[in-house]
């Protein structure tokens, strides 16, 4: 049996760059490291199902990090608390502290530039009733600007992820649960926010419709090509109109994976984004009243076709330092970006081929002022 995992959504500021560790067997250690001001770097060592251990790190170590190591696999973190806060001279919120919690009731210290234990800023806390936090995401440039984390759910016939409702915090809690896809999305609006969504899934080879808030007028259609055209993503923002007491959904555009988008509302208030890399959507749930309070969505692997040529793996070749990193198995490579060092190649991104759909791969390396060079097939 596959997992469920739930996604919960980043807490922190806006800035740095977007990174995703997924998820894993189970976490061994975690560094974290830190300024004046705030957060400035996290490490984590991860587990694989096959006992290859692997490390993940983000920000910029000031001072030497400091440690806390987890008793693997007897120990698994299952809380993480912290906060958020506003720094001088930076345009952005950041994480200021951090603190986990272990299965065997372990606290690790609070990490950060806190007094005595406490901390200022907006506070935030991970947890699900004791269940494991098997990875993270979050934010980060010199410093740590945002974190959310993994958490497992249960079994299911194949491995999915159910990302977190965002938007108002009322109204009433509905949940499609997942299907095998998408076939066609009908949404009502009114003057300020989407009022009404009708999600038409593919269930045993047959339809089922779902429907939520009000139906206030005809509903404008977005029609996919299932099976061959599924969601990619969701974009969507939030605020409270002045003519409401309700934050709401106001807007919400749809990319699938013919590279088509389709956009509903006004792009108004805050934003949000419903992903996961290399999935396709599934099923959505959310929160509904007089129109739609806040959305979320689950995401399972794109379906992989058999390939006729069985793959084989074949050992990297080079040194024994820095990061691990695996971008698995596609049909092929579409093109193929290389960075200059001053003492060789200092970066390497590849945009693969996945049945009918261009897969962009993540970054390895960092760029120069040198630049990059681009080879196409």
């Amino acid at each position: 049996m596959a997992r469920m995992y739930r996604k919960l959504a980043l807490c922190g500021g806006k800035g740095g760059h977007e990174w995703d560790d997924d998820v894993y067997e189970g976490v061994r250690k975690v560094y974290v490291g830190q300024d004046l001001n705030r957060i400035t770097y996290v490490k984590f060592e991860y587990v694989k199902e096959d006992g290859e251990v692997v490390t993940r790190e983000y920000g910029t170590i000031y001072q030497h990090p400091k440690e806390f190591v987890l008793q693997y696999p007897d120990e698994h973190i299952i809380r993480v608390e912290g906060s958020y806060h506003p720094i001088a001279l930076c345009s952005t919120e950041m994480i200021t502290s951090l603190a986990f919690k272990t299965s065997n009731g372990r606290c690790s210290p609070m990490f950060g530039p806190n007094l005595f234990g406490i901390t200022s800023g907006t506070k935030f806390v991970f947890e699900d009733e004791g269940k494991k936090i098997l990875g993270f995401h979050g934010r980060a440039g010199d410093a740590l600007d945002a974190l959310g984390v993994y958490i497992v759910l249960g079994t299911t016939p194949s491995p999915l992820y159910k990302l977190d409702a965002q938007g108002g915090t009322v109204g009433r809690v509905w949940d499609d649960g997942s299907y095998s896809g998408i076939k066609t999305l009908r949404i009502c609006q009114d003057n300020s926010r989407i009022t009404y969504l009708e999600f038409e899934y593919e269930k045993g080879g047959g339809s089922k419709t779902c429907n939520h808030g009000v139906k206030g007028q005809t509903p404008s259609e977005f029609v996919l090509g299932y099976p061959d055209e599924y969601i990619k993503s969701v974009e969507a923002t939030y605020q409270k109109p002045n003519i409401f007491s309700n934050t709401v959904i106001t807007s919400l555009k749809f990319e699938t994976s013919k590279g088509r988008t389709s956009f509903f509302g006004y792009n108004l208030g805050k934003k949000f984004v419903l992903e996961q890399k290399g999935h396709m959507l599934v099923g959505f749930h959310g929160k509904e009243d007089a129109a739609i309070d806040a959305l979320g969505a689950y995401f399972a692997p794109v379906p992989t076709p058999t390939p006729l040529i069985p793959t084989k793996k074949l050992p990297a070749v080079g040194g024994n330092e820095g990061v691990i990193w695996d971008d698995g198995v596609y049909d092929g490579v579409r093109k193929i970006l290389v960075g200059q060092g001053n003492d060789g190649v200092s970066f390497v991104k590849f945009e693969y081929t996945k049945g009918k759909d261009l897969v962009p791969g993540d970054d390895h390396g960092k760029k120069t002022l040198l630049g990059a060079e681009e080879v196409i097939f």
